[in-house]
């Protein structure tokens, strides 16, 4: 299951993401516009959440 996401909630998720059961991922992570990339909060914490251009999209994915 897939749901779009806005940077706030991708972020919150993210980080408060206990048990893994949720993904969230983005496009355009390290310049790849054509699929969507895991994030994981420890190496992902830093990364530009509203910057729209950059990170033009997230979403959720339920396992």
């Amino acid at each position: 299951m897939e749901i779009r996401l806005s940077p706030f909630f991708a972020k919150l998720i993210l980080r408060l993401n206990p048990f893994n059961r949720f993904l969230v991922v983005c496009r355009g992570y390290s310049e790849d516009y054509e699929n969507l990339t895991e994030l994981v909060w420890e190496d992902d914490k830093y990364l530009r959440f509203y910057d729209k251009e950059t990170y033009p999209e997230f979403q959720l994915w339920i396992s």
